[in-house]
């Protein structure tokens, strides 16, 4: 009789019976049924830390709890079942984004399950769907901060800046970090060297190029009190000692650019501090490079020493780990000429570059954390992502290359022709040991 009165009393009242009325009932009926106990930790992937307060539920139940500042959370008294298990923060809708739900099942053993936001690159790539970048353009994301402090800067500006195809001229694009520091560019060209800095209220991050980027590439940028510094340089000729009129000088990927005078000199005044690479180009030297590293509020005298006859290169010592390559091995492939390589010794600094620069199809170039220049084929794509690099194998002059870092290094005036197979057409000419690929250099005068 009184559960009838309730029922009738609701009706009168006019009060809906709810979803989560209907939920509670279900638990009811199922109180005297086994129990579980769900628990795990929630954090947040981009900062490393846990995560506090958030609401952790099972789905169209009652069940749910919080975490706490250790990022754990707990939820008991859950009859045993199939569930799919939810979380939400304030994190996801700064994010705009949702993990998803997570299937459990639940019994009287206890379960753990751990939880996480997705990962920066995850939050980055799905941003940039909506903005419709390039199909071959790459996702540049990362986190400005003060250096000394570690505080993440927001309003910070970024610049991403590269070279065009027109000599000594560049192209850029900017954007602003948010509250937390961090900042996304969607649509970065992924063919050549990328020139990475960030200036915040008198602060700003050392320029970085960055190279052998595709898809999405993380960086952490610093910033310090610094200062530009001067720039006075000479062009000698490397048998004269003299100096060399009329070459464009110009640092790549930025605005500076000069022509050295009849002594060979030139100036940049008000170059932010970083690592660049210095281009010059004159019509009986042809086009050189080198790394120029700039310091923070000095004068810094630069001498380059320009040479007519074709780069000497240091002495490469290659150990033979297999006889070389048999004369049958050397049709097919695919053929990288002289002339290929001349087309873009503009922008390439060694072999590596030569391929990436002429978009051989299939071939990843890969500049890893370690320094270390790794090439691989399509088919290795996802462990390059994930766990390093798939090399292939690197013959130069027909001998098998006992650090192929070493031989990929060779600058391209040194390179008289390339070939590059296939894993599947490697592994048939190679034997099992060219699985991922075979990449034979044949240098000038051999």
């Amino acid at each position: 009789m009184p559960r009838i009165f309730v029922a009738v009393a609701i009706m009168l009242l006019g009060l809906p019976v709810t979803r989560a009325d209907h939920a509670e009932v279900r638990a009811q009926e199922k109180a005297d049924a086994s129990t579980g106990v769900v628990t795990g930790s929630v954090w947040d992937s981009i900062s490393g830390a846990p995560l506090e307060d958030a609401a952790v539920f099972l789905w169209d139940t009652p069940y749910r709890g919080v975490s706490d500042a250790r990022g754990e959370y707990r939820i008991e008294g859950v009859p045993e079942g199939e569930y799919s298990l939810l979380f939400f923060h304030t994190r996801l809708g700064e994010m705009g984004i949702s993990p998803g739900p997570v299937t459990i099942t639940v019994s009287e053993v206890p379960i753990e399950v751990d939880l996480a936001t997705p990962s920066r690159a995850t939050v980055a790539q799905s941003q940039c769907l909506l903005e419709r970048p390039s199909p071959d353009a790459s996702i540049f994301a990362g986190r400005a901060y003060d250096g000394e402090s570690g505080v993440p800067l927001g309003g910070a500006r970024v610049t991403l800046s590269w070279e065009t195809d027109e000599r000594a001229r560049s192209a850029s694009t900017y954007v602003r970090t948010d509250s937390d520091g961090w900042f996304r560019a969607c649509d970065v060209p992924s063919d050549r060297p990328v020139l990475a800095g960030v200036d915040y209220i008198g602060r700003q991050s050392r320029r970085r190029e960055l190279d052998g980027h595709e898809g999405y590439v993380e960086i952490d940028l610093p910033l310090y009190s610094l200062f530009p510094t001067h720039i006075t340089g000479t062009l000698k000729d490397a048998t004269s000692g003299g100096g060399i009129e009329g070459a464009v000088v110009w640092i790549r990927g930025t605005a500076f650019s000069a022509l050295s005078d009849g002594g060979g000199h030139f100036e940049f005044d008000d170059v932010p501090p970083g690592t660049y690479m210095l281009m010059t180009e004159h019509i009986g030297y042809g086009t050189k490079m080198d790394t120029l590293v700039v310091p923070t509020g000095q004068r810094l005298l630069v001498d380059m020493i320009l040479d007519t006859r074709p780069i000497p290169i240091a002495p490469v010592t290659v150990s033979i780990e297999a006889p070389p390559v048999e004369m049958a091995r050397r049709r097919g492939g695919i053929v990288i000429t002289r002339d290929q390589i001349d087309s873009v010794r503009q922008t390439s600094r060694d072999a590596s570059d030569v391929v990436r620069s002429l978009r051989v199809p299939g071939i990843i170039v890969r500049h890893q954390s370690n320094g270390v220049i790794c090439v691989g084929y399509t088919t290795g794509q996802v462990k390059m992502n994930r766990a390093g690099c798939v090399e292939m194998m690197v013959y130069v002059n027909d001998v098998r290359a006992t650090d192929p870092d070493l031989a990929l290094r060779l600058p391209p005036d040194a390179i008289e022709r390339m070939v590059i197979y296939k894993p599947l057409e490697a592994g048939n000419l190679f034997g099992l040991g060219g699985g991922n690929g075979v990449w034979l250099i044949y240098t000038r005068g051999n």
